[in-house]
């Protein structure tokens, strides 16, 4: 069982070989939320923050949300709780460049309520490229909270906001995802954790 006391347990070291890097890849993927198979994932027994496999249902896929430069963005914060253990708010930013009538429906079914993981691939990798990926959203996931477009700013683009819903926060920090190492998690990135339906 894990120490629910909220006593540090370890040294918060500066490791100088791997210092801070903001940003992330131009590339996201972004999960329904209910596509996530739960009994086959698996989290580290030792760490409950580190992902050992983020699995999908049978037949289902993530979907590649692309950017450019530093579109795409991600971020968390604690949210207290007066009487109840503190949460977590996950949110994700991203630009859509195209506003085609494709990209435009997508935008418009996600405002309708779904929740959705997002898998990230930051900039910043840690040692052995094994913190790179980071699972947002994983327990209650994330839902579509703004999307702005302004003919005259931005190139008119779409601007989306995905974030933790009031009062249905995360129970901690997002996920750090190593499956094995940095290849195979980058692997099953690329190929949008797809997972074939069986023989």
């Amino acid at each position: 069982m894990a120490d629910c006391t909220g006593k540090i347990t370890a040294n918060l070291l500066l490791d100088c070989d791997a210092l801070p890097v903001g940003g992330l890849t131009v590339n996201t993927v972004i999960i329904n939320l209910d596509d996530i198979d739960r009994t086959a994932s698996t989290v580290n027994v030792t760490n409950r923050i580190l992902m050992t496999n983020l699995q999908l249902l049978p037949g289902k896929t993530g979907y590649s949300f692309q950017g450019i430069k530093q579109s795409n963005g991600k971020n968390y914060q604690l949210v207290p709780k007066e009487n109840l253990p503190n949460k977590w708010s996950h949110g994700f930013t991203g630009v859509v460049f195209n506003p085609t009538p494709e990209n435009k429906l997508q935008v418009s079914d996600m405002s309708l309520g779904g929740k959705y993981v997002v898998v990230v691939e930051q900039l910043w990798k840690g040692v052995g490229s094994d913190d790179a990926f980071e699972v947002l959203g994983f327990f209650t996931g994330l839902e579509l909270a703004e999307a702005t477009n302004n003919s005259s700013e931005n190139d008119n683009t779409i601007g989306l906001v995905f974030k933790s819903a009031e009062g249905f926060e995360e129970p901690g920090v997002p996920h750090t995802l190593l499956d094995i190492d940095y290849a195979t998690t980058k692997a099953a990135f690329d190929n949008l954790f797809i997972e074939p339906v069986g023989p």
